[in-house]
């Protein structure tokens, strides 16, 4: 081992290998590191230069990692958090700060919190470069992959390695034009049943949580528009006879002009802030976890309820 080349081990290297060892392929790798297949090619042929090993044989349309892979991943794992620790400066100045932060999230998170995190790091941290992905309904993977550094979900589920935050909850209601007939009354089951619907689509196959309310359960929805967000569609709902569910801290956001109505059941969930164990000591992240928290308190305390 005495002439063996350690310069392959580097930090982008090892979350490189980390995660061909989670996704089982290295076009799957290179896809969601956005570089070339070459590239990991080559990174790995130099890992296993280093490691004298294969580390992955084809397996199918994949790969799959050799023993040697498996036994060494626990330390790999601890290497990038090693690493990461230790290019952390002794003490974190915001104002003088120059990161990179990629926060995962959907379409309510980037309206309801995106813009205050964005106004705050501004004036507290003006060279800090925030980068916002969808997490459509793989954002806890990504966080484990290193792939994002926070992930803001309502997705409740408990996964290895992972730390937890809950911010604050939210629900249903129904928007509606002003001149709708169902909004000078109060929604039955069977006026929401009959209503037209618009329905948000969601990739991944994500469906929202109040269509698995008892009083919808097995039902059909008469939807007669779908759409990919409601950001810039809210005048033309205004405009029309239909009804668009959706959280109400987004609704009393974008919905000016319209009517918030009850629907004809309770549905609630609760957002929550996600981040890994390889930035749970950063001291940068920790910091920018605080400046999340603080600004869903405010939301928080500044709901309608």
């Amino acid at each position: 081992m005495e002439n063996t080349d350690f310069s392959a081990l580097n930090l982008k290297s090892l979350r490189t290998l980390k995660l061909i060892y989670e996704t089982g392929s290295v076009t799957a790798a290179a896809i969601e590191l956005g570089q070339n297949q070459s590239t990991v090619s080559y990174t790995l042929d130099q890992l296993r230069n280093t490691l004298q090993d294969p580390l992955f044989v084809r397996s199918g349309r994949g790969v799959a990692p050799t023993s040697r892979c498996h036994q060494i991943m626990p330390e790999v794992e601890n290497l990038i958090r090693g690493i990461a620790d230790l290019l952390q400066p002794v003490d974190f100045v915001p104002a003088e700060a120059q990161l990179d932060i990629t926060i995962s999230c959907n379409q309510y998170e980037l309206q309801v919190v995106a813009p205050g995190l964005v106004r705050r790091l501004n004036r507290l941290a003006p060279h800090i470069r925030l980068t916002f992905i969808q997490s459509h309904v793989n954002g806890h993977r990504q966080l484990q992959r290193g792939q994002c550094d926070l992930l803001l979900s309502p997705v409740m589920r408990d996964y290895e390695g992972l730390y937890k935050r809950p911010l604050f909850n939210d629900r249903y209601v129904c928007l509606m034009s002003a001149r709708h007939p169902l909004a000078r009354q109060s929604i039955s089951r069977e006026d929401y049943i009959a209503a037209k619907h618009v329905e948000i689509g969601y990739e991944g196959g994500w469906k929202p949580l109040y269509l698995g309310t008892p009083e919808l359960r097995d039902v059909n929805l008469n939807i007669v528009l779908r759409l990919p967000s409601v950001s810039n569609f809210i005048p033309t709902i205004v405009g029309t006879d239909l009804i668009l569910t959706l959280p109400e801290r987004l609704a009393r956001l974008i919905g000016a002009g319209a009517r918030i109505k009850d629907p004809p059941f309770d549905s609630r969930f609760e957002l929550s802030l996600y981040w890994n164990k390889m930035t749970h000591q950063s001291r940068a992240d920790q910091w920018l976890r605080e400046q999340v928290i603080d600004i869903c308190r405010k939301i928080n305390n500044a709901s309608p309820d």
